[in-house]
């Protein structure tokens, strides 16, 4: 999604990722990786269990995307059990068109 940010917010987006580690830990991977929207910590699981999105090991967040209308209602929502999986950036855009 950073490669393509400047489109997300051409199409009205807000990038927001969120992390199981603490933002000492998660933030210089942020800074290294350059990444332009925030990265949330949630090392209490708060978020992340509420989506059911702890791996079985409990160490980290199963790979998730949900995209929220401006009313925060879950419009369309990815997620793998392989971290390594992720939509690609041109499916999420037109799923954003969507919802216009």
């Amino acid at each position: 999604m950073a490669a393509d940010y400047d489109k997300f917010k051409a199409a009205g987006a807000e990038i927001l990722a969120i992390s199981v580690d603490k933002p000492d830990k998660s933030q210089p991977m942020a800074d290294k990786l350059k990444i332009p929207f925030p990265l949330l910590s949630d090392p209490e699981h708060k978020a992340i269990d509420a989506y059911d999105l702890l791996n079985p090991q409990g160490n980290i967040s199963k790979p998730a995307v949900f995209i929220l209308d401006k009313k925060a209602i879950v419009r369309w929502s990815f997620f793998d059990e392989d971290y390594k999986v992720r939509p690609l950036n041109e499916v999420l855009l037109e799923e954003l068109k969507k919802i216009k």
